[in-house]
């Protein structure tokens, strides 16, 4: 019997061990959403027009994906450069976004947030929702809804590989 205590004490030292490991893992993971990434393509034609995102590889982003938005077309020129980005599925996604230092004329990230929504509707990043920089959009009053080439059906989905 008096092995029990210090069994016991094992075992409860395991259970903390147990839940401390969980629980760091749970923790978010800083993906530096609004980083400043240089593209290693030519922006988009379209983008100045709003028609398409610049969509590349970033090493500097720890999502690997940097993206320099379509401007809307009656957006003003947000003078903002191409930022890292990840994925999302809500604007909570995007929430610890790296903002723009109002008081350093030369920085270029976004001053106004993000927003989870699809950036393009072609390519290799079609129909992916993204984090977005608000400076480039104009949120309609239903939000940011999913176009409709971008909607489950068969035929969108033999046009785009990352519809579900």
């Amino acid at each position: 019997m008096r092995f029990l205590p210090a069994r016991s004490f094992r075992v409860g030292s395991l259970g903390l061990l147990v839940i401390s490991a969980v629980l760091g893992g749970a923790s978010c993971e800083n993906k530096h959403i609004g980083r400043k990434c240089q593209l290693s393509v030519e922006p988009d034609p379209g983008t100045s027009g709003g028609l398409t995102a610049t969509i590349d590889v970033g090493l500097e982003c720890p999502s690997r994906i940097c993206m320099l938005p379509a401007r809307e077309a009656f957006q003003a020129e947000p003078h903002t450069t191409s930022l890292c980005t990840a994925d999302c599925s809500s604007d909570d996604d995007c929430a610890d976004g790296e903002l723009r230092n109002t008081a350093d004329t030369s920085d270029t990230r976004c001053q106004t947030g993000f927003a989870c929504k699809v950036a393009e509707t072609v390519g290799d990043f079609c129909c992916r929702r993204l984090c977005v920089c608000k400076d480039f959009i104009i949120k309609s009053p239903g939000g940011y809804p999913t176009p409709e080439v971008c909607m489950s059906t068969p035929a969108n989905k033999a046009n785009c590989k990352n519809i579900q």
